[in-house]
């Protein structure tokens, strides 16, 4: 599955808010840094697998 453009800037956004870095929210959706980094880079386009889908949209509706 293909993560929108408006996904990855809620990861962006919502990492900001809580102050975090990339590696601590790679960790809390079970991902590598590098695989996190990859997909909220803006730079190449990044296809995940359903189940990582589920975990980032699900990460992303959480309260802060």
């Amino acid at each position: 599955m293909e993560l929108t453009p408006e996904i990855k800037k809620a990861l962006r956004k919502k990492r900001a808010v809580l102050d975090l870095p990339k590696h601590i929210i790679a960790k809390e959706l079970g991902l590598t840094p590098l695989t996190y980094g990859r997909i909220e880079s803006d730079k190449q386009k990044f296809n995940v697998q359903p189940t990582t889908y589920k975990k980032i949209t699900e990460w992303l509706v959480k309260d802060c």
